[in-house]
């Protein structure tokens, strides 16, 4: 699987809305226990890192939303030569409900609206990466990934 692995000043910005999104969550504490989702590593669909990096004109990372497996994830999209858009996503935050179930008729009984998200991170996203690494993702085992045949690309517009 080809990913990008986003400049260390941009993954930098990414952990702080981690951080603050998780206080977020914990404000409203109803036994949640949130983890911020590790590597920042963004899936693409190519076949190649050198087709990745060929191809790709553009890359923006918009606000976390929740989904329903508990977790928040920010859409990605990936702009290309020949104005193709690719879509994917970036996994945020894990270890929310898989389900906000309605406790009356108030409302979820958990924080973690798709609206607290874009709240509180309205300077940070959308995020656009300028400078990024593409490479190729491995799991050699379950829970470890390595990164091979990396390249460093630097959009200019």
């Amino acid at each position: 699987m080809i990913v990008i692995v986003p400049h260390r000043d941009l993954e930098l910005k990414l952990i702080n809305a981690q951080k603050k999104l998780i206080k977020e969550i914990f404000k409203g504490n109803n036994g949640i226990t949130p983890y911020a989702a590790m590597p920042l590593w963004i899936p693409v669909d190519f076949k190649t890192v050198e087709q990745a990096k060929a191809e790709i004109t553009k890359v923006t990372v918009l606000a976390p939303e929740y989904d329903d497996e508990g977790c928040f994830v920010c859409p990605v999209k990936i702009e290309c030569a020949g104005g193709d858009v690719l879509e994917s996503k970036l996994d945020f935050i894990h270890g929310l409900p898989r389900r906000c179930a309605p406790r009356n008729d108030t409302g979820p009984s958990c924080h973690c609206e798709r609206s607290v998200a874009i709240q509180t991170h309205d300077e940070t996203f959308p995020l656009s990466l300028k400078i990024f690494r593409l490479g190729e993702c491995t799991s050699p085992k379950p829970g470890v990934y390595e990164l091979a045949s990396t390249v460093w690309k630097k959009l200019t517009s």
